[in-house]
């Protein structure tokens, strides 16, 4: 197994002790998990501060740079996958008319449950996830 220094506490650890992050060269984010947690300011919790992040957000979105830039890059993913956006509206089609049921998610039962498509050309043949089922899936895919 790999190691590497963290520059936060300067010791040397495995890889699995970091986060993965695309944009360095090993994949892994420069700081270890413990150091990374030690970072996280817990003021961002509360309910204050969580509204005036909302309300930050609120007028960020509302900059037409911004709007320009969001809808460029959904142009951008749209034509660099066009299968997969396909399938996503012609499930929920599916779905508005009461050809298919939106059920929960086969690992934990939970009804927010979200779509994930084995293969796109198969729009109706799809696996029922919650997000963090979701998302720890596609990470396993990834990997």
């Amino acid at each position: 197994m790999s190691t590497k220094k963290c520059f936060k506490c300067n010791k040397i650890k495995d890889l699995d002790e970091y986060y993965k992050h695309s944009g360095t060269a090993d994949k892994h984010l420069n700081k270890c998990k413990e150091c990374t947690k030690k970072d996280v300011d817990r003021r961002y919790y509360d309910k204050e501060s969580r509204i005036k992040i909302k309300e930050y957000e609120t007028r960020r979105f509302k900059d037409p740079e911004r709007k320009k830039k969001i809808k460029l890059y959904q142009i951008r993913r749209r034509e660099k996958n066009p299968g997969k956006n396909r399938a996503r509206n012609k499930l929920n089609d599916a779905i508005k008319y009461g050809r298919m049921v939106k059920l929960p998610c086969e690992v934990c039962g939970d009804t927010k449950s979200q779509a994930h498509h084995k293969d796109y050309r198969k729009y109706l043949d799809v696996q029922w996830l919650c997000f963090k089922h979701h998302r720890e899936l596609h990470n396993q895919l990834i990997d």
